[in-house]
């Protein structure tokens, strides 16, 4: 039987066709192919102030949260002093209001210096003089974290009546809604509509982060040298809204912190205010583990996050409310910040030189590539709680057995149908 004619088969097209579903499923559940977010860029959790103090617990490259839930009654009603005739409405309001949290366009922006010392003098035997040569390469990367405000909100009646023969004067029940939403529930929700958060705590790893330039150059050891503040927009800012976000200014230095609790700050080197590179002395190149973390703790804030609900009467009735943001703008609140981190990767190669005496340096020069200091620094590098990247990490030698696993089972499946159908699926005479 050729494939096209097994293809065609009904029952083989819904054995296929609940295979692709079920490996959907798994990878959906493990996140193999889900390319979003940056992964070596980690929110873990998130301290909000306001509407309502919480703290929540992310632990990805992207996430959200609900940020506030309000629930709201306003009653009007119009009736005679002896009950002859009325009307009432009462009117609720449910909102939920949200926070996203992204990391977006990784990048490499480029090369920034190489820093070369002489070579370092290690050991002299009485025959062998050792060497040990390091270079550092400094490269820039860049990446965008992006927080967005969304909300959601609707009017609704909860419960309306009249009574008796109503005077024509008297306001109608659309009216008394009108009022109840324009002059209750509107001022009421816009009392708590702004968010904040500080902090939203975060981690950075630079192995992951600069993977790519590791497989190039195959340094021994890479860090962070430093992280800055590139760019910070606003988005969806207009009338009742609010988008404000912390660091704001471009160019702040971000504090980089060795634990969780952002107690114990990672070293950093100095930069040539000029050029905008970073200059290490030789101890610190020597010692470049000991000093530039592999990984850090750092945070950014929400300052100010939200839109207020105003009275909209072109709605249709009864949910005559819109979003400050629909209303005056066209784009949700929202705040991007670009953020620049340089990555150092040392290279180190040893070597030797036969000890022969035309050949030897002067004294003075050889004194020159002596390790400045001698005795081995505390070891700042090393973070103290070191943020965890178990979440979204997901190695090639996890993703074949689930490969294999869904091509066998559905092979299998097909097997089974057509032996059950070969042996039960005849009539006996």
């Amino acid at each position: 039987m050729a494939i096209k004619d097994v293809l065609e088969k009904r029952e083989i097209q819904i054995i296929l066709i609940v295979a692709v579903l079920s490996s959907i499923l798994v990878l959906h559940q493990v996140g193999a192919f889900i390319v979003y977010g940056v992964p070596a860029i980690t929110f873990h959790t998130v301290n909000q102030t306001k509407p309502v103090s919480k703290s929540v617990t992310i632990v990805n490259s992207f996430g959200d949260w609900v940020a506030y839930e309000y629930y709201g009654e306003w009653e009007a009603q119009w009736k005679h002093d002896l009950d002859w005739w009325g009307r009432y409405v009462k009117v609720g309001l449910r909102a939920t209001l949200k926070v996203k949290v992204e990391t977006t366009d990784l990048m490499l922006s480029g090369f920034l210096t190489e820093i070369k010392p002489p070579p370092f003098l290690i050991e002299e035997t009485g025959t062998t003089i050792f060497y040990k040569n390091m270079t550092i390469q400094a490269y820039a990367y860049g990446f965008k974290i992006t927080l967005a405000w969304s909300g959601s909100a609707n009017a609704f009646i909860i419960e309306q009546k009249e009574w008796g023969l109503v005077p024509p004067t008297i306001p109608s029940l659309q009216d008394m809604v009108k009022k109840c939403i324009r002059e209750g529930l509107v001022p009421d929700f816009n009392k708590n509509y702004l968010v904040a958060a500080d902090p939203i705590l975060m981690s950075i790893d630079a192995p992951t982060l600069a993977s790519d330039k590791a497989y190039e150059l195959r340094p021994d050891y890479l860090g962070i040298g430093g992280m800055w503040l590139a760019d910070y927009k606003t988005i969806g800012y207009t009338t009742g809204t609010a988008a404000e976000a912390l660091p704001a200014s471009t160019g702040t230095a971000v504090k980089l912190f060795r634990d969780k609790a952002l107690t114990d700050p990672c070293w950093a080197p100095d930069y040539d205010t000029a050029m905008g590179k970073p200059l290490l002395t030789p101890n610190e190149t020597y010692w470049l583990d000991h000093f530039s973390p592999s990984a850090a703790w750092w945070k950014i804030s929400i300052v100010n996050l939200g839109s207020q609900l105003v009275y909209d009467d072109t709605k249709p009735y009864p949910d005559y409310i819109s979003w400050a943001w629909e209303k005056y703008g066209s784009e949700a609140p929202a705040v991007a910040q670009w953020f620049r981190v340089d990555i150092l990767f040392r290279v180190t190669k040893d070597w030797t030189v036969p000890k022969i005496p035309e050949y030897e340096l002067p004294p003075e020069e050889k004194e020159k590539m002596k390790i400045i200091v001698t005795t081995e620094p505390e070891n700042k590098g090393v973070p103290i709680n070191p943020p965890s990247q178990e979440t979204w990490t997901l190695k090639l030698s996890e993703i074949i057995p689930i490969f294999i696993v869904i091509f066998v089972g559905t092979i299998v499946t097909i097997i089974v149908y057509y032996y059950a159908k070969g042996k039960w699926g005849v009539k006996k005479a």
